[in-house]
């Protein structure tokens, strides 16, 4: 099942910057921006959490309500808001 998930494709990396330097967040900083950033995508539609094994592996899975994952013309991964486009 988890080979059948797709990847996401983003056109550029978040990058963290201190004092003028910019860097590629670490593991732990990249956990929390995503924690952060589905945080705020919950106050705008609904996400829930899954906790699952998959294929042998411990898989967190968030659920985003009214949601579907697409492509821009450039192949980069987008998520679409169907309740914004039923307004």
């Amino acid at each position: 099942m988890l080979d059948s998930a797709r990847q996401i494709v983003a056109s550029g990396a978040i990058q963290l910057v201190k004092r003028s330097a910019a860097r590629l967040p670490h593991s732990a900083e990249a956990m929390a921006l995503t924690i952060s950033a589905l945080g705020a995508l919950n106050r705008h539609t609904g996400v829930r959490t899954l906790n699952l094994d998959l294929d042998g592996k411990p898989v967190a899975l968030a659920i985003i309500e009214d949601a579907t994952f697409d492509q821009d013309a450039e192949g980069n991964t987008v998520l679409e808001n169907h309740m914004r486009n039923q307004k």
